[in-house]
């Protein structure tokens, strides 16, 4: 681009050039003036500017009627190419899920993910068979914080205690805590009605933990501020393996109730309920505001919201 061909564009804008489009195909100020929704003195004014910066008249009067320039005619075929395109800068995003291609990328916690992750999954390839997701399950980090922003991914799900400051937030549900063990744990096999803090703490447990926790364990920072302290034997980073870790032992685990349950469905773990109440955890979704507006995100979002109010609705 030459430097007069900078300084020519800088004093262009669109409107300008939609008027003398309509200019250069009807031949008629006022009658373009009407269609535009300009006055013929504004509309006169900007085919003034025109004429400057082309260098030539474009529209001279021959009796009753305007006619094109040699440069004018040039324009017009160039301006039928450009604006269709114009116009389609300001054309809503289309989005078909049953055609659709593209990519999802989520973060979703292991809690998060056995919850919601099975549903969300049916709903997508019954919904959108030719889309593609790619999950990412995470644990609470510092490092995902830096992953956020770097695209590794456009939706998170889960327990989300520090996000950028520019991500959007939706709280999807609550989740209550309990206690699981191993059907056959000796010490709790027995047990009827709540369990008190002593034998809570009394017991061996396995505790969910991050390699590298952002903020502290809920169950350990409740237990400290009443003076108490769990025996803590193990410390994973993901609840799926604990049921297996607990399985023919006396060892016990803190887990969220939906989870629980399903596990217990499946024979594999006994739920037992704490006379202490630990504060709800939040199950919340998380988005890039780049996928903001996105109607393939937006959709997305919406699945998840739909997934979890069914959900709670079946309890």
């Amino acid at each position: 681009m030459t430097a007069i061909q900078d300084v020519h564009i800088r004093k262009l804008d669109i409107g300008m050039l939609w008027a003398l489009y309509m200019l250069l195909e009807k031949k008629s100020i006022s009658g373009v003036a009407r269609e535009i929704g300009l006055s013929q003195p504004a509309l006169s004014h900007s085919l003034g500017k025109m004429r400057e910066i082309f260098n030539d008249p474009l529209l001279i009067r021959e009796g009753n009627q305007l006619v094109l320039t040699p440069c004018a005619i040039s324009l017009r075929n160039k301006l039928e190419d450009l604006m269709p395109s114009v116009q389609n800068l300001f054309d809503p995003l289309e989005f078909d899920p049953s055609t659709s291609k593209q990519t999802l990328k989520i973060a979703i916690t292991d809690h998060a993910g056995q919850v919601l992750l099975p549903e969300v999954l049916r709903r997508l390839a019954e919904l959108a068979p030719e889309m593609e997701t790619t999950i990412s399950i995470i644990p609470n980090r510092q490092t995902d914080l830096a992953d956020l922003d770097e695209g590794r991914f456009d939706t998170r799900v889960g327990w989300l205690k520090t996000l950028p400051a520019n991500w959007r937030k939706r709280k999807l549900c609550d989740e209550r805590i309990v206690l699981v063990c191993d059907p056959d744990n000796e010490q709790l096999a027995k047990k009827k009605g709540k369990l008190s803090p002593k034998e809570f703490v009394h017991l061996r447990h396995v505790a969910l933990d991050s390699d590298r926790p952002i903020y502290p364990n809920i169950v350990d920072s409740l237990l400290a501020k009443q003076g108490l302290k769990r025996k803590v034997v193990a410390r994973v980073s993901h609840f799926a393996i604990v049921p297996y870790i607990i399985a023919k032992s006396n060892l016990c685990a803190i887990f969220p109730e939906r989870l629980a349950k399903t596990y217990a469905d499946q024979g594999l773990v006994k739920v037992v309920e704490l006379a202490m109440e630990f504060p709800d955890s939040e199950i919340s979704m998380a988005w890039h505001p780049r996928v903001h507006y996105d109607p393939a995100h937006m959709w997305l979002r919406k699945i998840i919201v739909d997934t979890t109010k069914d959900m709670l609705t079946a309890l």
